[in-house]
């Protein structure tokens, strides 16, 4: 939700003009002008925009989904990218939104958006299932209590803003409470389009008396646009801590987690890179406890076809031509998956330490793959694709392992390697040719 309002509003503010050298009245008078040539633009896309008054140096007005379809092209076009069936399910959904000009030194213009009523499905599910929970939240809307906050720049170059703090206990058998505190973002923009954006939330949590309990803290997340299209683009993340509690079935924790992305087009075809880290990671599963230290995980996905890949998304899954076609396109253009790095430092099974594991795996189908043909054989799909994985664990690792019987009776059957202390595997895929440390299979 938080992102869809975002978009709203850029989309409403971003085409206004702040002129220097005029005074305070004619620059209001210009970006009124502005703004209702949006609200025109907006109208035209999809949207309704109901009860607008209009003051000296405010105004406000209700912004509903009116038109879904056209939505949807519209804030595609603008960068925005929403799913159709989440935009389509987001029907009769009203924002009111409150915009001031020239509010302080900083903003040359400043909007309160709120949600003003929930979307239709939504609506008819909790009148049917919870209208209790239908009444709490309603009162919420009445309190503004779903609210983002932006203020731009004088040059419209920039922003800044925060969603309101919310600590609400919703009726229920079970008593849930929902807990979001210190949401800021701020951002630049380049020639009307973002440039960058970097958010904050200080805690987020979620607790249902003593049965279900996840909670975040620190999250910082950086977005950059690097290159002409939206798919050139940088995002950084870390979280300090994240929580998550299941009664007595589940626990888990991780501790400094952090991640970077890249992605960048060339054409067509997209090239997407991911790295991250975790401190530690602690898993409990009733009475299994897993423990991991300094865990990382680097992947590149490569020549994908992102135009086909996307259609292949809307696609209706009963389609199964359109289906064949767009795979085929896919996998015809040498799509590679590289994972060079899955390892962690030190591995802890019920307190006790197992030492380290390190992987790294490689994929491609091969640009020759005839996919009609290989589902009449199967053979031919398996003749284009060629991998290779090399696996290392520390010998404690690789006892505990054995416990399992199946684990044991492939480990009889391929005998790992020594080297460098650890035991290893090196499997290579290639035509249909599989090898295991040097044997062939």
């Amino acid at each position: 939700m938080r992102k869809i309002g975002f978009g709203l509003i850029g989309i409403l503010a971003l085409a206004a003009i702040y002129y220097f050298t005029s005074g305070s009245t004619r620059v209001t008078e210009e970006m009124k002008k502005q703004v209702n040539h949006e609200l025109t633009t907006l109208q035209q896309n999809g949207f309704g925009i109901e009860n607008r008054e209009v003051g000296k140096t405010q105004e406000h007005f209700i912004l509903d989904f009116s038109e879904p379809e056209k939505i949807i092209a519209y804030l595609n076009h603008q960068g925005v990218q929403i799913n159709t069936k989440n935009l389509s399910s987001l029907k009769g959904m009203k924002f009111a939104v409150d915009a001031k000009y020239l509010k302080d030194a900083y903003s040359a213009l400043s909007t309160d958006i709120s949600v003003k009523a929930l979307p239709d499905e939504v609506v008819a599910a909790l009148q049917k299932k919870d209208p209790g929970l239908l009444a709490h939240i309603n009162k919420m809307i009445d309190n503004k209590s779903l609210l983002l906050h932006v203020d731009f720049n004088k040059l419209l170059n920039g922003f800044k803003g925060y969603v309101k703090d919310i600590n609400e206990t919703f009726p229920d058998d079970v008593s849930v409470n929902l807990l979001a505190q210190g949401m800021t973002f701020e951002g630049s923009l380049v020639n009307e389009k973002l440039k960058t954006l970097k958010q904050h939330i200080a805690q987020l949590s979620l607790h249902a008396d003593k049965a279900v309990e996840v909670v975040l803290k620190n999250l910082t997340a950086t977005y950059t646009l690097t290159g002409a299209t939206n798919y050139d683009a940088q995002t950084t993340y870390s979280v300090e801590n994240l929580k998550a509690y299941a009664a007595d079935d589940f626990q888990m924790e991780g501790v400094n987690i952090k991640g970077t992305s890249t992605t960048a087009l060339h054409n067509k075809l997209l090239k997407s890179s991911a790295s991250s880290t975790i401190e530690k990671i602690t898993l409990q599963e009733k009475q299994n406890r897993y423990a991991l230290t300094e865990t990382s995980l680097d992947v590149t996905l490569d020549n994908l076809d992102i135009e086909a890949f996307e259609k292949l998304q809307k696609t209706d899954p009963r389609d199964r031509l359109a289906i064949n076609k767009l795979s085929e396109q896919i996998l015809t253009q040498g799509i590679e998956l590289n994972i060079s790095n899955l390892s962690s430092k030190e591995v802890n099974i019920q307190h006790q330490p197992m030492g380290s594991f390190h992987l790294n795996a490689y994929g491609k189908i091969d640009s020759s793959l005839d996919l009609t043909a290989a589902q009449q054989n199967p053979l031919i799909l398996l003749q284009a694709l060629s991998a290779k994985t090399h696996i290392e664990a520390s010998p404690a690792l690789f006892s505990h392992l054995m416990q399992d019987p199946r684990a044991m009776m492939v480990m009889m059957l391929i005998p790992p390697q020594e080297k460098n202390g650890q035991k290893v595997y090196d499997l290579k895929y290639l035509k249909g040719k599989l090898t295991v440390n040097g044997v062939s299979f």
